[in-house]
């Protein structure tokens, strides 16, 4: 998968050595704040990946994807602990699932036998 005509891990090694250069600069960042940047950037192009190539997998990439940011978020001052982390991420899971039962087709009918796969023009 392209993102503006570049490979995803081409991105997340932008966004490294950016912050890199920021902080060189003089940009105060702590090494927790730039470890938790490089992390949420991985989750986000995840889930940008999953997204695009399997559709019926992004409730574990978009949980990630959350957890990633709201630990972003605390390592900037954010008043959040684990346990609103853990239930943001909850109810995401809850809410995709219920989304993602209209947008997947189950790999078995009723009756048991396989569904073949619908390949859709993007």
């Amino acid at each position: 998968m392209k993102i503006l005509g570049r490979e995803p891990a081409l991105w997340t090694a932008l966004t490294t050595v950016a912050v890199q250069f920021l902080v060189a600069w003089g940009v105060d960042l702590s090494e927790q704040q730039q470890a938790w940047i490089n992390a949420a950037t991985t989750a986000v192009m995840g889930l940008v990946i999953a997204v695009s190539v399997a559709r019926d997998q992004i409730v574990p990439a978009a949980s990630g994807v959350l957890a990633a940011l709201l630990q972003l978020a605390v390592s900037f001052g954010a008043d959040i602990d684990q346990k609103q982390i853990t239930t943001a991420g909850a109810l995401l899971t809850a809410v995709l699932g219920l989304w993602l039962r209209s947008q997947v087709t189950a790999p078995v009918g009723a009756d048991g036998a396989k569904v073949a796969k619908v390949r859709t023009a993007r």
